[in-house]
């Protein structure tokens, strides 16, 4: 996934003029023929502030403008700009893992948790991004107790597949299996999912809420 793919869907913070400077670069980098209006899209600026980005990249010898024609301009990165743009890469990536770091501690002391209450072997219902965020969390881990055994979703589409090599299974699958607690993996569906094990006969405190 490139940076401009990244930008588009950040949802916790808003993208700084460095995030924006280094999608551009990157962007050109890959597409000497975009637009600025193309530019614009990828980076969720108005064209007119496109042009101050590109403007200030190249009086500082980032890019190059070769005008093909008055109306068709090719935009190149320059050796300055790689570095500019690599060092930019490496920052971001410095931030991200910092914010990684907060977000994964606090999924290790849910773990940790339900290992102290002797929930070892675990079901998860959700195969979302809190779910690959878990399992993420628990290949990182050394000597975890924790056995995920299988994942739950309601999604037709979804049963018999796979999720970071564990089975998702439907919820009327959940009596074959020997498990210690159920956890609630989705944000959105959290009540109706609690709601549907209900229906089902499964109720208590096997039942664990992950944002609960």
């Amino acid at each position: 996934m490139g940076v401009d793919q990244i930008i588009s869907n950040i949802k916790f913070f808003t993208p700084t003029a460095e995030l924006k400077e280094l999608t551009i670069l990157q962007y050109i980098e890959n597409n000497e023929d975009t637009t600025q209006k193309e530019l614009a899209e990828v980076v969720g600026s108005a064209p007119s502030m496109i042009n101050v980005y590109i403007t200030d990249l190249e009086s500082n010898g980032y890019i190059l403008r070769d005008y093909i024609s008055p109306k068709t301009i090719k935009y190149k990165i320059t050796y300055e700009g790689i570095k500019r743009k690599n060092y930019l890469i490496i920052t971001y990536l410095h931030e991200l893992l910092r914010l990684y770091k907060i977000a994964k501690e606090n999924v290790e002391k849910f773990l940790e948790d339900l290992e102290n209450k002797g929930c070892i072997k675990i079901l998860l219902y959700g195969a979302g991004e809190v779910a690959k965020t878990i399992l993420s969390v628990i290949r990182d881990r050394q000597n975890y107790k924790l056995n995920i055994i299988g994942i739950i979703d309601d999604d037709e589409h979804k049963e018999d597949t796979e999720l970071f090599g564990y089975r998702i299974i439907t919820r009327f699958d959940i009596g074959k299996y020997d498990y210690d607690a159920i956890v609630i993996t989705s944000y959105t569906y959290e009540d109706r999912i609690r709601e549907r094990l209900e229906e089902i006969g499964y109720v208590g405190d096997r039942i664990v809420r992950f944002f609960g």
